[in-house]
């Protein structure tokens, strides 16, 4: 009887100190590299991401083959991995092309571009739904409208101002930004040097609004 309590504890004891340190490694991961998604909707990307980290965590505590020597090199593996995923992703534009994707715009001047919503897997009566969400009810009131890397829907009517463009993100330009707005990279970087600045780097976030560029340096 003493045996079996002896080895109920020891069992039963590992497992905590195992959930103990499962708990760590998730409250790491949401503080250090999950830290912005309250400002945007899970990507598909995310998805994948936090499965692969729920299994790493669960195969730990409930393998007892699994031993903390192996948990500590397969969690500093994954970190090592998705800091690099993450820095493919936020720092260049082929990375966030790939792992996140970038808007498309499904409606110009109150047409529809048929192509991009056949590619998109997506239906006029889709489209329509969402427009009626935002009290929206005939093609004619919209100037534009893109689905966003997330599948939400942003319009904007006739006779609105133009949402702000994204040019500069943390020091990457963003090309589907200046295509947007009919400029080029060349036009972007004299309008740095007109303001002394000689490396994209140098931004935190530029921006073309009513006309005008407004730039914010790091």
């Amino acid at each position: 009887m003493i045996r079996y309590m002896w080895d109920f504890l020891i069992n039963y004891g590992l497992v905590t100190v195992k959930l103990i340190m499962a708990i760590c490694v998730a409250v790491i991961y949401l503080r250090f590299f999950n830290a912005a998604g309250q400002l945007k909707q899970m990507t598909p990307l995310d998805v994948i991401v936090n499965f692969l980290l729920s299994a790493i965590l669960s195969d730990f505590i409930l393998d007892d083959r699994t031993t903390v020597l192996d948990f500590t090199v397969i969690v500093l593996i994954y970190g090592m991995l998705l800091y690099l995923l993450n820095w493919l992703t936020f720092g260049t534009n082929l990375g966030r092309r790939i792992f996140v994707g970038t808007p498309r715009v499904i409606i110009q001047d109150g047409h529809f571009d048929a192509a991009a919503m056949t590619r998109m897997r997506i239906n006029a009566r889709d489209v329509a739904a969402a427009m009626q969400a935002q009290n929206i009810h005939s093609l004619r009131d919209v100037k534009t409208a893109q689905i966003e890397p997330n599948g939400t829907l942003t319009i904007i009517k006739r006779g609105s101002h133009r949402y702000p463009v994204i040019l500069i993100d943390n020091g990457v330009v963003v090309g589907d930004g200046l295509k947007k707005i009919g400029r080029t990279e060349k036009w972007l970087m004299r309008q740095l040097r007109a303001k002394k600045i000689t490396d994209p780097d140098d931004v935190f976030i530029a921006q073309w609004a009513s006309g005008h560029l407004q730039i914010i340096r790091k």
